[in-house]
C-alpha cells in the first residue's frame, strides 16, 4: 500500500518545487494529485500492475454491458449488464465449451459486420461510450460485442479501473511499484512545469524503475500476450463465414 500524499510530497521534493520537509500548498498538492491519477491510469492501461487483472463471468448473447447502476435502476429485458465501471481494457474473452474455456478472437466493429451472427460467438470487440443515467448524470458504459446471438457462458478478462485517488488515500499496490509511480509522477511534473534541469535524470530513473517492473510482471504479461501454449487438435478458429470451425 502506497500513501498518496507521501508520493506527491516526495515527487515535489525530487523536482525541488518544495524543500525537504516543506509541505506543499493546496494548489501545488492538487496539481500533483491530478498528475498522479493520470500516471496511475496510464500505468494500469499499460498492464504494469499485476493486481489489476480480473475476470467476470456472465451468460450472454450478442453483447455484455459494463455500467455502474444507480439505486433501483431497472435493467432492460434480454440485456446482460455487469454492475461495475467499464474496465480500462478487455484483455481477452472466452466461451465455455464443455469443461474448458475457448479463447475468442479480438476483432473490430467493421469486421464483425461481415460475419454471420447465427452462431455461438467466436469473435468480439470492446468500446466505451457515455450516456445519461436515469438521474440525469453522465456516466461511462463499456460494451463488449459478440458476433454470435446464441446464448453462452462468457468469461471476460479485464483490466480493473482504479478509482480517482484523494490525498488521504492509499494506493492498493505492492511497495515494489513505489519507484515506478514516483519517478513517473516526477517526470510528468517536469513535463508540465518545464523543469528541464531535472527532466533527463528523472526520465532515466523512471525508465530504470519501469524496467524492474517489466521483469517482475513478466508472468502477468504472458497471461495477456502469450502464445496459445495449450493448443490441441480440436483448437477452434474463426473462419470468416460460419463463425468457427475445427482445426484439422
Amino acid at each position: 500500500m502506497l500513501n498518496v500524499n507521501a508520493l506527491c510530497q516526495e515527487a515535489a521534493e525530487l523536482c525541488s518545487m518544495v524543500g525537504d520537509g516543506e509541505a506543499m500548498d493546496g494548489t501545488l498538492a492538487a496539481s500533483y494529485l491530478a498528475l498522479l491519477n493520470r500516471v496511475i491510469a496510464k500505468l494500469n492501461n499499460d498492464s504494469y500492475f499485476s493486481s489489476c487483472l480480473d475476470t467476470v463471468t456472465a451468460n450472454a448473447a450478442g453483447a455484455i454491458y459494463f455500467r455502474k447502476l444507480e439505486d433501483n435502476e431497472d435493467i432492460p429485458k434480454d440485456t446482460t449488464v455487469i454492475n461495475m465501471d467499464p474496465p480500462e481494457a478487455v484483455v481477452g474473452v472466452s466461451r465455455l465449451v464443455g469443461v474448458r474455456w475457448l479463447q475468442l478472437d479480438a476483432s473490430n466493429p467493421q469486421d464483425m459486420q461481415a460475419v454471420t451472427n447465427m452462431t455461438l460467438p467466436s469473435i468480439y470487440c470492446y468500446e466505451v461510450f457515455d450516456e445519461i443515467a436515469p438521474s440525469g448524470k453522465m456516466r461511462l458504459v463499456g460494451k463488449l460485442s459478440l458476433n454470435g446471438h446464441g446464448r453462452a457462458d462468457i468469461k471476460v478478462f479485464l483490466n480493473r479501473r482504479f478509482p480517482e485517488f484523494k490525498l488521504t488515500d492509499t494506493i492498493p499496490v505492492s511497495p515494489i511499484y513505489h519507484d515506478a509511480i514516483l519517478y513517473s509522477l516526477a517526470y510528468a511534473a517536469c513535463q508540465k512545469y518545464k523543469l528541464d534541469d531535472y527532466r533527463q535524470e528523472i526520465r532515466d530513473e523512471k525508465n530504470a524503475a519501469l524496467a524492474v517492473i517489466d521483469r517482475n510482471t513478466l508472468n502477468n504479461r504472458a497471461m495477456e500476450n502469450g502464445t496459445r501454449l495449450c493448443s490441441s487438435y480440436d483448437q477452434a478458429f474463426h473462419d470468416g463465414m460460419a463463425g468457427n470451425g475445427l482445426q484439422l
